[in-house]
């Protein structure tokens, strides 16, 4: 055969790839070659996809929110309690409780598993599938659009099935377990709290009261360690002090003039002689002044008053005649008597050496007393350490039992609240609801996709293979390659045996091809009457 190319002389091999209708040309005959293998391809892509979607049933999701308000803050039990919990350990703590064995024992019941009477085996089997798909999110209140209260909290339950009533009803069953469970919890946990403290309030009664006995006990022992003593003894010693310091001072002083008496009273002579004319005119002054006394109530002629008159005439009688005798130092009738300073002195010895006496016997007993006091003292400093540990014993316990006390009163009125549900509010924000359409892949998704790689697969195999199989296959390719003019082509020929063969394969590819819309078009079919 001659193209009737009109080029005088080829240049040589060219780089050019082939036309496109050439191109569709030999794919349209390697198709026909590996038609068998290319259908088989399609169908088993197809069919693959097809069975993975109906080995994938469709999945309906149930949601429910519920929203919880903790009271707890309104009775706390303790000054320093832990912070609330964040969302991550809501969510575990939540998982913890929904989790559990009797909860997920109502799960099965509620899903109509336990219908079958499944073995523990199955039964663990069905919860480990149950658990798989259920998703728990625990957010804060900010995300309702509420004002952000660490107080609240929005626990959302979403459950994943293949039966959209039973995904309804197990979603339902677990937002009802999640608040009964919840609030017997709490309950428990009030009830635990408050016994024990009450507990310890016993315990640090007991103890309070042997703190106290073994302090009265003490005290009965040692009288002076009481609080304040240490006090009243330094004071005690002070003036104890002082007392000395004075009685040693009015002691040297009352020395001082019993020595000045003493040189006084040596000075003196006890006996002294009076003269004559010293006890006339004593005399005389005396009878005068009782003449003047009587005159004031009598006259001159009274007895009394005549008879002292005539004594003074006497006495002065008596007084001149001792003057004449002047120049005697005795007078005749004179006689020796005693030293009234002499006398006076002695008493004011008596009384200074008496008021000594008294001055030592005070700086004595002083002295006593202080030793008695700073003995007293040392022993209150002894005590101190044994009565400070006692007293601070007492005290710790003492403030631990009255602060007990408090937490019992508000672990009480807390385990009632708990009791009566009033410590947590619930509130189903959305309630659970049945799903009416499956969500994530379908089958659609899976016939579909199924179909596209199917068809794409062959296709691209067969491009393949016409661009890059480096046998020729048209006069073209030689004269490109070769870059020599193609005189002539002689045609394929196929025996009978081969042609009967290719004639089986294209039948059996397209039966292949043929089948697969029609098994898509019967599972459709299948599909919609709700057999599948």
């Amino acid at each position: 055969m001659n193209y009737g190319y009109t080029q005088a002389s080829l240049p040589g091999p060219s780089g050019e790839r082939l036309p496109t209708l050439t191109l569709i040309a030999l794919a349209r005959t390697e198709f026909r070659r590996y038609v068998l293998p290319l259908a088989t391809i399609f169908a088993v892509v197809a069919f693959g996809f097809l069975v993975w979607g109906l080995g994938n049933p469709p999945t309906y999701k149930s949601s429910a929110t519920v929203l919880v308000e903790d009271n707890g803050s309104i009775i706390p039990l303790a000054d320093g309690r832990p912070a609330a919990p964040d969302d991550t350990s809501r969510a575990v703590i939540s998982r913890d409780v929904l989790f559990g064995h009797a909860v997920m024992e109502d799960i099965l019941r509620a899903g109509g598993w336990l219908d079958a009477d499944p073995s523990p085996q199955e039964k663990q089997r069905l919860i480990n599938g149950i658990t798989a798909r259920t998703e728990i999110q625990v957010t804060g209140s900010s995300s309702s659009g509420r004002a952000s209260d660490p107080r609240l909290s929005l626990v959302k339950i979403t459950y994943a099935d293949s039966d959209p009533a039973r995904a309804y009803a197990v979603t339902k069953r677990f937002s009802e377990a999640l608040i009964e469970r919840v609030l017997d919890s709490k309950a428990r946990a009030s009830r635990s709290t408050y016994q024990f403290i009450d507990a310890q309030v016993e315990k640090y009664q007991q103890a309070l009261g042997e703190a106290d006995r073994k302090l009265q006990d003490y005290r009965s022992i040692n009288p002076d360690a009481v609080p304040g003593v240490d006090d009243d003894v330094s004071a005690r010693i002070g003036e104890l002090r002082r007392m000395v310091d004075n009685a040693r001072m009015d002691l040297a002083d009352v020395g001082a003039q019993e020595q000045q008496l003493m040189g006084q009273l040596s000075r003196e002579s006890q006996v002294v002689t009076v003269p004559r004319s010293t006890q006339l005119n004593a005399q005389l002054a005396a009878l005068q002044a009782e003449r003047d006394r009587l005159r004031l109530s009598y006259t001159d002629q009274y007895p009394d008053v005549v008879r002292i008159q005539n004594q003074i005439r006497a006495l002065q009688t008596q007084a001149r005649g001792a003057g004449r005798d002047a120049g005697t130092p005795v007078l005749s009738g004179a006689a020796p008597s005693l030293n009234p300073l002499y006398g006076q002195l002695r008493a004011q010895l008596s009384e200074v050496r008496r008021q000594g006496a008294a001055a030592a016997s005070r700086v004595a007993t002083a002295q006593a007393l202080l030793a008695e006091e700073l003995a007293r003292s040392r022993k209150i400093m002894g005590a101190e350490p044994d009565v400070a540990a006692l007293t601070r014993a007492r005290e710790v316990n003492r403030e631990m039992y009255e602060d007990l006390l408090k937490r019992r009163e508000s672990a009480r009125v807390s385990m009632r609240l708990d009791a009566e549900g009033r410590s947590l509010g619930f509130q189903i924000q959305e309630p659970a609801s049945l799903p009416l359409t499956p969500s994530g892949l379908r089958l659609t998704h899976f016939a579909a996709a199924g179909l596209l790689l199917a068809t794409l697969l062959p296709l691209l195999l067969l491009s393949l293979l016409v661009r890059h199989d480096p046998r020729v296959r048209t006069p073209l390719q030689i004269e490109r390659e070769a870059g020599l003019p193609v005189l002539a082509t002689i045609p394929h020929h196929l025996t009978h045996a081969q042609y009967l063969r290719n004639a089986r394969q294209l039948k059996l590819g397209s039966a292949l091809f043929l089948a697969v819309p029609l098994v898509y078009a019967l599972v459709l079919v299948l599909k919609l009457a709700d057999i599948l």
